[in-house]
């Protein structure tokens, strides 16, 4: 199938060799404000197709699919525009800023008999199963702390005062939107809708939310994520049973997996690198539209909603306004 790329990011140019990786995938054109660097864009991927700065241009191309990794704040327009003009769509995360967006584009897609997706990589990894599969054999969960605390490679630029997208407020960036995302994922994946959300978050000079912390509740544990662009966490992600503790040094892709048992035993689940990830997000993409309307698919966008409800819940209880 033949697929377009909106935005040339770093995140995109790994997602186009992702998608090459996959075999089902042809990098057939690019989407980009300005020709100089949509052309720049295709010398990076290899990509032979054309160059479009018009997105009027860009539905009318014969290409299946479209791969949306433009600012936060573009996701909702761009991909109701796509949808409308017949073209599935993969989304980088957020998919929208709102659960409200998102509902509405969802039901925009199954209109058009299109496919609609968040280009979330720890939900179409290889690892989600490994990673199932080490929770259940922990027991009753006693208590998980789900991290994602990076220190973003432009937080120096913003502290000598530029104004990078990712922390501008005006493109919806901020710690939760890049990064808490996959925190309440991961939640959301393996103990579903809490009952109850608690958070906080501090903010930058500008008002954006630079780090956060939400408590999730469920009917026996609690679940706390902690995420933040201004730090370095080294130490992951802990889930505690009352049979063992599973810990994940990268929530992001459930990277590198292991177990500890309480009679000492320890299994280690090593992950893939990013690309390959990437290619089995790409084949997800992929067969869900080959195989229109599964069960998978309900289930997939069940979950993107209940992770938005959670993030618009988590923004409202912590000042996060968009």
């Amino acid at each position: 199938m033949r697929f377009a790329t909106i935005g040339t990011s770093l995140i995109a140019e790994q997602f186009v060799a992702g998608a090459k990786l996959s075999g089902v995938w042809e990098h057939a054109a690019v989407y980009s404000r300005t020709r100089e660097t949509g052309l720049a864009f295709c010398e990076k991927t290899g990509c032979t197709g054309a160059v479009y700065t018009s997105l009027d241009e860009l539905a009318a191309a014969d290409i299946d699919a479209v791969y949306v990794a433009s600012p936060n704040v573009c996701h909702y327009e761009q991909s109701k525009f796509l949808l409308a003009h017949g073209k599935h769509v993969l989304c980088e995360k957020p998919i929208t800023v709102t659960a409200a967006q998102y509902r509405e584009l969802r039901t925009l897609a199954a209109q058009n008999g299109l496919v609609y997706m968040e280009a979330i990589m720890s939900r179409h990894t290889q690892n989600r199963r490994t990673l199932h599969d080490a929770v259940a054999r922990i027991g009753n969960i006693s208590t998980a702390r789900l991290d994602f605390c990076q220190l973003s490679s432009r937080y120096a630029a913003y502290r000598r005062g530029e104004n990078p997208n990712i922390f501008n407020p005006a493109l919806c960036g901020g710690a939760l939107k890049d990064l808490g995302i996959y925190c309440v994922w991961a939640a959301v994946d393996l103990f579903g809708r809490p009952e109850r959300i608690t958070a906080t978050a501090s903010f930058g000079e500008n008002g954006i939310d630079l780090a956060g912390c939400a408590v999730f509740t469920y009917p026996a544990f609690s679940a706390v994520l902690t995420y933040a662009k201004n730090g370095q966490s080294r130490i992951g992600s802990e889930i505690v049973g009352d049979n063992g503790t599973v810990n994940m040094r990268l929530i992001s892709m459930y990277a590198d997996i292991t177990e500890h048992a309480v009679n000492g035993e320890t299994v280690f689940h090593p992950s893939a690198d990013k690309v390959t990830v990437m290619s089995e997000e790409a084949k997800h993409f992929a067969d869900c539209i080959q195989t229109p309307n599964t069960a998978e698919y309900t289930v997939l966008c069940d979950q993107t909603q209940t992770v938005l409800d959670c993030m618009d819940a988590i923004a409202r209880a912590a000042g996060i306004t968009d």
